[in-house]
């Protein structure tokens, strides 16, 4: 029996294909049906700048806040990765890192805050309704 090098090249890479696509697949099922994907520190910056905008702060409070976000996202990734966190849990770290940013913030650049992000809430997923 003879054996050709180059079928069996062939037939490894679809096998190495399809587990790399199916891993993916795996990943992108995931990230649907649970949390938004991580945002990275360009997204954040981008992020920031909009809240910056709207709520009008001051150089300080950006940085500020722009430092929470950073730690908030390294955090959640972190337990992320650990194992999935309860939502309950992810609810709390979320609490807790509003309460942190409203802290930073002015009474009224807390009320700007919570429409902020009641209006950046995405609209989709199987926690939210379909408006």
């Amino acid at each position: 029996m003879k054996i050709n090098i180059n079928k069996i090249a062939s037939i490894l890479i679809i096998i190495i294909i399809a587990l790399t696509a199916g891993n993916h697949l795996h990943a992108q099922q995931r990230n649907q049906q649970g949390s938004p994907p991580i945002p990275n520190a360009s997204q954040i910056k981008t992020i920031v700048m909009k809240i910056s905008d709207a709520l009008i702060l001051n150089d300080v409070q950006s940085k500020q806040i722009y430092d929470l976000f950073i730690a908030h996202f390294k955090e959640v990734s972190t337990k992320i990765e650990a194992s999935k966190p309860p939502g309950s849990e992810m609810e709390a770290l979320k609490t807790k890192f509003e309460n942190e940013v409203k802290c930073i913030l002015t009474t009224d650049q807390q009320k700007q805050f919570k429409v902020f992000m009641k209006q950046s809430k995405p609209k989709h997923g199987p926690h939210h309704s379909h408006e």
